[in-house]
């Protein structure tokens, strides 16, 4: 177990999970599923989501549980030094491992129907970077000198608009600590105001992770949307182990949520970070139909068009008669019409039929 707490991460996260498979038998990306509900288990996310993000919000929400149905039974023959092994390999060297062993085995599978490709780490570095420098170029007055308090204030806004019975005399105490008496009211305003940062795509949280890692003491505010459970999950338990900031991860279809919705401290966002996600589907856009119709309407548009076209053959039959007058019986009809013309056309092709082997018996 020294060894794995001292060693590589990733070889960390494959032992707990060959453990896992030894004893479950399931296929193995049911096993990368297991070994992360573990993890989960052992971080207290089922619990309490938000314990990492806000941690003053007392959570009043349902516990969730677990996906896998024999997982007290699996904590009693995984050991516990395990897990927290991994746990201490991964914090020592933070990164997505559940990801990169999700890739290297592609877990994703053949068909991979979502296109799920995670991001190699350089190229995260590297947009990040990009990205990064362009907000802060943007946002000069930020006071860096006391980086904890825009924090504070957004945490405590956030922890009261879920429990109105906080005991905030803790946060408090905090705030008096970090007062800067020469701030002036822009630098407040802009304190008030953190750095946002939203991956709809977020995967197993790649890019949230490298900017909480690149900017620790920023005041940051993180978001995610994630539609494939598996990889919202493995973001869950890595955003709980290294964030150093506040964030909202949600299981929605990120095409389809209705923007009303999705604006910072909206609705959407309070329903984040729970281990079973509940159905975001009510928070998703209203498309009206092209058209709206009955089986009645379209009963008597189809009429209405047979009726138009019956009129417009009655028509074209009168015009041909005044240039080309014929012998028709009294009590004509328009199948009898329709007859007649099947066997006229019928009568020209056999005649052509006749003609075409005519001449070919006399060029032989």
């Amino acid at each position: 177990m020294k060894r794995y707490a001292t060693g590589d991460p990733e070889d960390a996260f494959r032992a707990l999970m060959e453990a896992v498979e030894h004893k479950v038998h399931h296929f193995r990306k049911d096993c990368w599923n297991i070994t992360l509900e573990l993890l989960a288990d052992h971080l207290g996310l089922m619990n309490n989501p938000w314990q990492y993000s806000l941690p003053n919000l007392k959570w009043k929400g349902a516990v969730s549980k677990p996906s896998y149905h024999g997982l007290e039974e699996l904590k009693k023959q995984i050991p516990v030094d395990l897990i927290e092994a991994y746990i201490a390999a991964a914090k020592a060297k933070p990164w997505d491992y559940p990801g990169e062993i999700f890739t290297k085995d592609e877990l994703a599978g053949r068909a991979n129907r979502l296109g799920q490709c995670l991001t190699p780490r350089n190229i995260v570095d590297f947009m990040l970077k990009c990205v990064m420098d362009e907000k802060l170029e943007k946002n000069k007055p930020y006071s860096y000198a006391k980086p904890d308090l825009s924090l504070l204030i957004w945490q405590t806004a956030e922890a009261l608009a879920f429990n109105d019975a906080l005991p905030i005399n803790l946060l408090a105490e905090r705030a008096r600590r970090h007062t800067v008496l020469a701030m002036t009211p822009l630098l407040v305003k802009y304190e008030r105001e953190p750095i946002t940062d939203l991956d709809p795509a977020v995967g197993t949280g790649r890019f949230l992770l490298g900017a909480t890692l690149m900017y620790p003491k920023l005041p940051l505010m993180l978001y995610g949307i994630e539609i494939d459970l598996s990889l919202y999950r493995a973001c869950l338990v890595n955003m709980a182990m290294f964030s150093n900031h506040p964030y909202s991860i949600i299981c929605a279809d990120t095409l389809m949520l209705d923007q009303k919705y999705c604006l910072v401290g909206g609705k959407v966002w309070e329903l984040g970070n729970q281990w079973d996600p509940p159905d975001m589907s009510p928070y998703y856009m209203k498309f009206e139909p092209p058209f709206k119709f009955t089986l009645k309407d379209y009963a008597l548009k189809q009429k209405a068009d047979r009726a138009q076209e019956n009129k417009q053959a009655v028509e074209e039959l009168a015009a041909k008669q005044v240039t080309e007058p014929e012998p028709l019986p009294a009590n004509f009809t328009l199948r009898e019409y329709a007859l007649l013309q099947k066997v006229k056309r019928s009568s020209e092709k056999r005649k052509a039929v006749e003609e075409l082997a005519t001449k070919q018996a006399i060029q032989q």
